[in-house]
């Protein structure tokens, strides 16, 4: 782990850590066993050893409860998405992408809250799917980081998702992927916001807003006249047609999507005990 905090693992766990570099064991946390290899090969060993475990029923209704609990919250979380409310709502766009979104699509993220939800809310099938510079705070990240990726494994349909002020600060290298026909997705959820830096204005310093709303031109349209494909969402309906149309365009595609500028989320809550809630 990268972490700095136990806000994602419980202080009581011990901890077994597999890390081809041997400084990197217990470097942030004690572990209770360190494993100097390469994950993939420990994982396999310890698959083939679980044949001989002692213990092997408390293991397999252990997991057979994780699948279980796993299951149900993935109901909940379709069941709890948000897709009649107009403008659209975080919750009921991942709910439609995770339904227009290909099984074997690389997905990057950037920085911002956003996407951070978006880390936890969509489906990824087929290993390395995900991409994401998580706490690096790398703003403008998704875009040429799915370039890379899509020269890399051009087979692959590359999807990366963006706010608005994410995209703005890296736009110009999408005339890069239109002159070598580098064909991604990007899908920038226009919430015409920083929307970190808003939800912490709102939640901590009594909604004095400094900075914190971004004026963008129409994505799609700058897309077209770079030479690539553009695409508008304003309703949730519209989202599954347009990620279609923009994955098979046979050009770099840019989908605007309208998202609710009121639709905040403030993620390190920690950060700002100290001025209360």
């Amino acid at each position: 782990s990268t972490f700095y905090s136990y806000d994602n693992i419980n202080k009581d766990a011990e901890i077994i850590q597999v890390e081809l570099e041997p400084t990197a064991i217990g470097r942030f946390f004690p572990v209770a066993m360190g494993i100097w290899g390469d994950a993939a090969t420990v994982a396999r060993q310890l698959r083939e050893t679980n044949t001989n475990l002692k213990n092997k029923a408390a293991v397999e209704a252990w997991t057979a409860q994780l699948k279980a609990d796993r299951a149900a919250y993935l109901d909940k979380r379709d069941a709890d998405a948000d897709t009649g409310t107009h403008p659209i709502q975080p919750s009921g766009l991942f709910k439609e992408l995770r339904a227009a979104l290909p099984k074997d699509a690389a997905v990057t993220m950037d920085a911002g809250t956003l996407c951070l939800q978006a880390t936890d809310a969509l489906n990824y099938w087929q290993p390395p799917s995900l991409f994401t510079p998580l706490d690096f705070g790398l703003v403008g990240f998704s875009f040429a980081c799915g370039l890379g990726i899509k020269v890399a494994r051009p087979e692959r349909p590359v999807v990366s998702l963006m706010g608005d002020g994410g995209f703005g600060m890296t736009i110009s290298e999408f005339s890069t992927a239109v002159a070598y026909n580098i064909n991604t997705v990007t899908l920038v959820m226009n919430n015409q916001c920083w929307g970190a830096e808003k939800a912490y204005q709102r939640d901590f310093f009594g909604e004095r807003y400094i900075g914190a709303d971004i004026a963008s031109p129409p994505f799609d349209k700058v897309a077209e006249l770079y030479g690539g494909a553009g695409f508008r969402v304003d309703r949730i309906g519209e989202v599954g047609e347009a990620v279609a149309a923009a994955l098979n365009c046979g050009k770099p595609a840019v989908v605007d999507i309208q998202v609710d500028p009121a639709a905040l989320y403030s993620f390190r809550r920690d950060s700002f005990k100290h001025r209360g809630s």
